[in-house]
């Protein structure tokens, strides 16, 4: 008997492995399936940054791992452009361009430095 049931505990735990096995295999299946769907649509870059990203969220449920996933993708990779100014700004704008008084000698610097900058 003692045998027996020895026997029947390690068959039932090599079942049990055997299931946890499955059950982790088919949740990693689901969550890739949830990744490619969230992430479409994204440039290639983009997917493997936020299946880099994926990595560090806990597979739950498969309607909480969507909801982190849309929020991750959201937060790094929203589709709102940045807002361009109306007109190009140049550098020159609000700097004084009045040559300040200079000694003698920098005189001629001065002048053929303000020449090269017209050209």
């Amino acid at each position: 008997m003692v045998e027996q049931l020895d026997d029947m505990e390690t068959k039932l735990n090599e079942q049990i492995e055997k299931n946890i096995s499955l059950n982790k295999r088919l949740a990693e299946s689901v969550a890739d399936g949830i990744l490619d769907s969230v992430s479409e649509g994204l440039a290639l870059s983009q997917k493997e940054k936020l299946a880099s990203l994926a990595e560090s969220v806990e597979f739950e449920s498969e309607e909480e791992y969507r909801e982190k996933l849309e929020t991750l993708k959201e937060s790094y990779f929203s589709r709102t452009p940045a807002t361009k100014s109306e007109a190009p700004q140049t550098l020159s704008e609000g700097v004084d361009t009045t040559i300040a008084p200079t000694a003698a000698g920098m005189d001629a610097y001065v002048r053929a430095l303000g020449a090269f900058s017209k050209n």
